[in-house]
C-alpha cells in the first residue's frame, strides 16, 4: 500500500511546468484565434495537458536523478513527491474523458461509451481515442495497486515499472487526435520535449541504469545477527565508494536464494577511506529475511548512495538531537558513530584536500557538535539497534557513558511500553532547555514524526531546523 508523510516539499518547479504548458496553450489558441465551440473541452482539454505533464514528471522522479535529488533535498523527498504527483496524475486525467463526454448527456450510453474502446475502420482520430482508453485503464489498475494494494515489494516494483509504458499511451494518444498540441508549433516543442525526457529517463532506469546506474561492487566481510538484527560489513573489490554517514544504498546480492532486485538500506557507519560500510537491516520482511543466507565471500551490488539527511549535522554549526522511532534509527548509527570517534579522524597536513572538502567529518579539526540520540520503541525486545548503539559508546576514545555524557553527548533508549508516549517537552528536559537552538533529526513512523514537529515548532524550534527522513521509500 502507498504510504505518503505530510511533511512539505518543493513542487515549485513542477506546478511552474504544469503552469507554463497552460499559458502556452491558451496563447496559442489566441494567437490563433482558435477557440472551441464546446465549452467543456477547455476543462478538458486543461486536464489533459496537466496530467500528461505530471505523469512526465513522475517518471523522471523516479530515475534517481542527481540534479532531482539535489533540487528536492535528498532521494527520500524526490520519492515523496513522485508518489503524490503520481496520484494528482491520476485523479486529474479522469476529468478529460468525462469533460469531452459531457455534451452527449442526456444520451447515457452515448455518454459512457466514450470511456471504452471504439472500432477505429482506419480512423487515425478513433486510433487516438483508443490510446488514450488504453492509458487511461492502465494507470487506474497501476494506481490501484499503488495505492490501496498489499504486495510483496518485488511485485509492487515490477507493476511500478509499467508507468513509463502508460506515459508513451499518453504521447500516442496526444500524436494521433492531432488536437491542440500538434496544431501549435510552441506547445508542441514544449510538450514533447519535457515527455520525451521523461520517456528517455524510463528507459535509462528500467534498462541502462544497472549498467549505467552509480554501480560499486563489493563483496560480504563480516555478518552478525542478534535476534532479527543483521549487522553486515562489505568491502570493495573495485572502485571504493565515495558516501556520508546516513544515506542509503540499494543492494543487490548475487546469491540463490535471494531475490536480485534492489532493496534500499541505510549505511551504519561514517565515511573510511577503504570504503568499507556496514548496513544495519531489521529482517521484518520477505526480502530482509533471506539476508540470513549471506555468507562472507558473497558478492554484491552496491548503487548510490543517495541522500543527505546528515548534511546540517555536518556542517558542525549547531548541537544536534537525533529521534529514531524503530527502524528509523538506522540512519543515525553512522552519524552516532561520526560524533563519538573523533580519535580516528585524519591529521590535516595527512589529508588530501579533496578529502577535506568532501568529507570534513574524516579531519583531526572538525570538532562534532553535541549529540543526543533518541531510540524509540514500545518494548524492549523490538530495540535491536541498542546494542550496537552503546557498543559504539564503549569501543570510542570516551570509553563508556560518564566521559561521553561530560563531553555533552546524549543516549536514551525510550520504551513508550513503560514510560508513555515521548515528547518534545521532556526531550527539551533531558538536553538542558535548549532545544530551540539545535537541529532537531527526525526518523520514524509518520504519527510520531508528526506529533514532534508540531511540539518542536510550539517550542520555538524554527521550521527549518527540523530535518526529517522520509524513510519509507515505496
Amino acid at each position: 500500500m502507498l504510504t505518503t508523510s505530510r511533511t512539505s516539499q518543493r513542487y515549485g518547479l513542477i506546478l511552474g511546468t504544469v503552469a507554463l504548458t497552460l499559458v502556452l496553450w491558451l496563447v496559442c489558441k489566441w494567437h490563433s484565434q482558435d477557440w472551441f465551440l464546446n465549452p467543456y473541452k477547455y476543462p478538458a482539454k486543461a486536464a489533459s495537458l496537466t496530467a500528461t505533464v505530471l505523469m512526465a514528471w513522475s517518471v523522471l522522479l523516479s530515475t534517481r536523478w542527481k540534479v532531482l535529488e539535489n533540487h528536492f533535498g535528498g532521494l527520500d523527498k524526490v520519492y515523496q513527491v513522485h508518489k503524490r504527483v503520481g496520484r494528482w496524475a491520476f485523479f486529474i486525467i479522469l476529468l478529460h474523458p468525462f469533460f469531452l463526454a459531457l455534451d452527449r448527456l442526456p444520451d447515457l450510453s452515448g455518454f459512457f461509451s466514450f470511456f471504452w474502446f471504439q472500432a477505429p475502420h482506419g480512423d487515425r482520430y478513433l486510433w487516438g481515442a483508443n490510446a488514450g482508453v488504453a492509458a487511461l485503464l492502465a494507470m487506474s489498475v497501476l494506481i490501484a495497486v499503488t495505492l490501496w494494494g498489499r504486495l510483496p515489494y518485488h511485485v509492487w516494483k515490477k507493476s511500478h515499472e509499467w508507468f513509463g509504458p502508460v506515459l508513451g499511451l499518453a504521447a500516442v494518444h496526444v500524436i494521433l487526435v492531432q488536437a491542440d498540441v500538434a496544431s501549435y508549433p510552441a506547445l508542441g516543442i514544449f510538450f514533447y520535449s519535457l515527455t520525451g525526457t521523461a520517456l528517455a529517463g524510463f528507459v535509462y532506469i528500467r534498462f541502462l541504469y544497472p549498467h549505467l546506474g552509480p554501480k560499486h561492487e563489493y563483496v560480504l566481510e563480516v555478518k552478525e545477527q542478534s535476534g532479527d538484527i543483521l549487522e553486515l560489513i562489505f568491502v570493495p573489490t573495485g572502485r571504493p565508494m565515495d558516501f556520508k554517514p546516513s544515506q542509503f544504498v540499494y543492494l543487490v546480492v548475487h546469491r540463490a536464494g535471494i531475490t536480485a532486485e534492489p532493496h534500499p538500506y541505510s549505511i551504519a557507519c561514517g565515511y573510511n577511506l577503504e570504503g568499507r560500510f556496514k548496513l544495519g537491516v531489521r529482517q521484518v520482511g520477505d526480502h530482509t529475511r533471506t539476508l540470513s543466507l549471506l555468507e562472507p565471500g558473497n558478492r554484491v551490488s552496491v548503487y548510490g548512495p543517495y541522500g543527505r539527511f546528515s548534511d546540517a549535522f555536518l556542517t558542525a554549526e549547531r548541537d544536534c538531537v537525533f529521534i529514531g522511532g524503530g527502524i528509523g534509527i538506522t540512519p543515525f548509527l553512522g552519524m552516532w558513530h561520526v560524533a563519538l570517534h573523533s580519535e580516528e579522524r585524519i591529521p590535516e597536513r595527512d589529508a588530501p584536500r579533496n578529502l577535506q572538502r568532501m568529507h570534513p567529518e574524516t579531519i583531526r579539526s572538525w570538532k562534532s557538535p553535541r549529540v543526543a540520540l533518541f531510540y524509540l520503541c514500545r518494548h524492549g525486545h523490538e530495540a535491536g539497534f541498542d546494542k550496537d548503539i552503546r557498543r559504539e559508546v564503549e569501543s570510542s576514545h570516551f570509553h563508556g557513558f560518564s566521559a561521553m555524557e561530560q563531553r555533552g553527548h546524549l543516549y536514551e533508549l525510550h520504551l513508550s511500553a513503560e514510560r508513555g508516549r515521548i515528547s518534545a517537552a521532556w526531550i527539551n528536559d533531558r538536553i538542558g532547555g535548549d532545544i530551540a537552538e539545535r537541529y532537531v533529526f527526525l526518523c520514524g513512523p509518520w504519527p510520531m514524526v508528526s506529533s514532534l514537529i508540531k511540539q518542536l515548532k510550539a517550542l520555538g524550534v524554527p521550521r527549518e531546523r527540523i530535518i526529517v527522513e522520509d524513510f519509507n521509500l515505496v
